[in-house]
């Protein structure tokens, strides 16, 4: 499907791949028919050309936004092929990017466990209320909810560093999920849990790669106890 139109004196193109599905149609004399209809709901992968921005700023990576559902990795490269395009700003990775620096900043404020559960917990709270009024991150407003020294800020210590964190770009939900909890899966294993519970009731042992679980989950208790014949 190719759409062109205009929205806030904007020039858009949308250019997506739909499925066509099967449905039965019934008239106002009940008469049953077969009718096809597009899949909008659950289309595979869309492109959006913001066709103004493409137009008036050529150097800008921000004119083409790509979402794609559940397709392989192969369609959507095909389909980037297709567009001649590539990726230019890459959300997620943004995010991921900006996780791992408002670590590193922790870390280099020598904050403690309180101290550095407090600023991730600002941090996503910030992204959270940007997401939910349909704004972008900008990290000088990030990074007033950060702590401060005299000799360090975080705009300061991202700029110094080779994070490449553009000035603005697009909340990711799931790798800011990061701030919040650790989570991996692998080999049948899937674990999940809040980060404030490492050292506390989860503790990490690095030599023997091992986890330690104080107080286990009641319904996952219920199923070691009825497996191991405890019950």
């Amino acid at each position: 499907m190719f759409c062109q139109y205009r929205y806030l004196a904007v020039e858009y193109l949308i250019i997506a791949v739909l499925n066509s599905c099967l449905s039965m149609l019934v008239n106002e004399d009940l008469d049953i028919s077969e009718t096809q209809y597009l899949d909008i709901d659950h289309a595979d992968i869309i492109a959006r050309i913001d066709m103004t921005e493409w137009e008036t700023q050529a150097d800008s990576k921000r004119y083409l936004t790509f979402l794609k559902g559940r397709v392989g990795r192969k369609v959507s490269d095909f389909f980037m092929d297709y567009l001649g395009a590539n990726e230019g700003l890459d959300a997620k990775a943004q995010n991921k990017t900006l996780v791992k620096a408002v670590d590193d900043y922790c870390q280099e404020m020598q904050f403690d466990k309180q101290d550095k559960t407090n600023a991730r917990e600002s941090v996503y709270n910030y992204c959270q209320a940007q997401l939910q009024a349909g704004e972008e991150i900008e990290l000088k407003n990030l990074a007033n909810e950060l702590p401060i020294s005299d000799d360090n800020n975080f705009i300061e210590f991202v700029k110094n560093s080779e994070y490449d964190l553009e000035d603005t770009f697009p909340v990711d939900r799931s790798a800011l999920r990061q701030l919040k909890k650790f989570s991996g899966s692998g080999g049948g294993l899937t674990l999940s849990f809040d980060s404030n519970l490492l050292g506390e009731r989860i503790k990490w042992d690095p030599q023997t790669d091992s986890l330690v679980i104080k107080g286990v989950p009641p319904n996952l208790r219920d199923q070691l106890q009825r497996n191991s014949g405890l019950n």
